[in-house]
């Protein structure tokens, strides 16, 4: 709930600040291609590079494996739930693809402190999936017109693109001739990703006219499915196929990931690349505010059923 509430408070002041007009929609969409070119791809190099060590954990193939199929669970249900209609693509993005980094870390630096290092190895290769999905797929189905066609190079995105090129080079030991001192400062400018995403998503609440919330029934669809159905899902496999005993800290992780809001990257997504920034904007919000008793609630459960 803190670590939530924390970034909802950074939302606030976003939202304060466009109100007030000293942040204008001109200044947000600048943010937003900065973020999108710059920040998060430096993030995702500097990550990739500094925590991918694939001969350390022969087994690191199973997280990003992982974390599409928790994509693959939410857009399942939500597709049949939508039955598959077009125009419900942004919904459906809205209902599988979570927040793989920026609420799961603080949870994890408080619920598993002394395996917080691990915690942290499993996120980023949860992310080595999620990402190339998230900035492929999910840009094509939440941006732009809906009825226009789709090309190959609409799945190229910096971010994705970044993700690509970070794992070639850990794989072909080139990652090794990389100074520290450039990764550092890949680093330094990565950090900012997480706080201006959120501040991004503020801004975008504070310029709406609510003219085009999503309705009633949309809104059940997609927190059933997003805080219902993929969690259950999820923990229903990793508690039946009894791996919660071999691999407590990982079955913790995918459910913590599992009852995640959606990625905040999606705000970015639509602000940079075109979409329906109302519906997007006021959807996550509603989910967010959800999450702040749901992501609790769903932890609580799984420590009390399996002990962990």
């Amino acid at each position: 709930f803190n670590a939530i509430f924390q970034l909802l408070l950074i939302c606030l002041i976003a939202i304060v600040l466009v109100k007030r007009q000293i942040v204008s929609n001109q200044h947000v969409q600048a943010l937003s291609a900065v973020t999108v070119n710059v920040f998060l791809p430096c993030l995702i190099v500097a990550k990739t590079l500094k925590q991918f060590h694939p001969d350390s954990f022969p087994n690191w193939w199973i997280l990003p494996l992982a974390g599409v199929l928790i994509m693959v669970i939410g857009l399942l249900f939500s597709g049949l739930l939508f039955k598959m209609r077009q125009k419900k693509r942004p919904l459906m993005t809205l209902a599988s693809m979570q927040n793989v980094i920026y609420i799961i870390l603080p949870i994890g630096q408080v619920l598993f402190a002394e395996e917080f290092d691990k915690f942290a190895l499993y996120c980023f290769l949860l992310l080595l999936g999620s990402v190339p999905v998230m900035w492929s797929l999910g840009k094509v189905m939440i941006s732009g017109d809906k009825d226009s066609r789709i090309y190959f190079k609409d799945f190229i995105t910096p971010p994705f693109s970044a993700m690509m090129i970070a794992v070639i080079m850990v794989f072909t030991n080139v990652s090794t001739f990389v100074p520290d001192s450039v990764i550092a400062s890949m680093d330094l400018l990565g950090q900012a990703t997480v706080p201006v995403a959120i501040f991004i998503l503020g801004a975008t609440i504070g310029s709406l006219s609510f003219k085009n919330i999503p309705s009633i029934k949309d809104i059940v669809v997609v927190n059933i499915v997003k805080y219902g159905l993929v969690p259950v899902t999820v923990s229903a496999i990793l508690y039946f196929g009894k791996l919660y005993i071999s691999m407590p800290l990982l079955c913790s992780v995918l459910v913590i990931q599992s009852a995640s809001p959606p990625a905040t990257n999606l705000i970015l997504i639509v602000k940079h690349y075109g979409g329906d920034t109302e519906s997007t904007s006021s959807m996550m919000v509603i989910q967010y505010l959800i999450c702040l008793i749901a992501m609790p609630l769903w932890i609580a459960a799984w420590q009390t059923v399996t002990g962990n």
